[in-house]
């Protein structure tokens, strides 16, 4: 007896959007998005068919249907993801629950992994507009301080030294900003 049931299989494309996130808009019946089973920096290096054929062209995962992905990225057998899917028959209720209670743990890390990430973009957008502002205060205390330096008249030698003041720390808090920035846009020091 048969117990896979493919037609309980769930429709691919929103299954692999909820598994692996926003998927591109379908060309010829395949939709790209971001591999599960590496850092991937493009973020569409995973292919997937309406069908539920899927490849990756930067690490090679392939596979033919929703099974074969689940057995992949569980490291399971065919009937441990078949249950997983649902797609099982004579499922035992203890066993259900389970696997139940194991996709809601894994909907919960995707969740956590989002909202992870929005706060990530969040920072790198406020450190941006901060490098954007530090750079023009940086640009105007300098033209200031240019402007001071070839007045004729006597400008006093306090006001030079403050708009100098000015100029450093500017130029400290950017290049600190900047360093902070790119950190978090993943470029190491000795990439630069």
């Amino acid at each position: 007896m048969n117990r896979f049931l493919r037609e309980l299989l769930p429709p691919a494309l929103p299954f692999f959007e909820r598994e692996i996130g926003r998927l591109t808009r379908p060309s010829r019946g395949w939709v790209r998005g971001r591999c599960p089973f590496h850092e991937s920096r493009s973020g569409k290096s995973f292919s997937v068919h309406v069908d539920g054929h899927f490849f990756c062209h930067g690490c090679q995962a392939k596979g033919g249907d929703l099974v074969a992905f689940v057995q992949l990225r569980d490291k399971c057998d065919f009937p441990t993801a078949c249950r997983t899917l649902g797609c099982w028959r004579d499922v035992d209720p203890a066993e259900q629950a389970r696997i139940h209670a194991e996709n809601l743990r894994r909907q919960e890390a995707r969740e956590h992994e989002v909202k992870r990430k929005q706060a990530e973009r969040e920072h790198r957008i406020k450190l941006r507009n901060e490098i954007h502002n530090l750079v023009r205060i940086h640009r105007d205390a300098a033209a200031w301080l240019d402007e001071l330096c070839h007045a004729a008249d006597a400008t006093s030698a306090d006001e030079i030294e403050r708009w100098w003041a000015t100029l450093a720390l500017t130029h400290e808090n950017l290049r600190l900003t900047e360093a902070e920035y790119l950190r978090l846009c993943g470029f190491n020091e000795e990439d630069l």
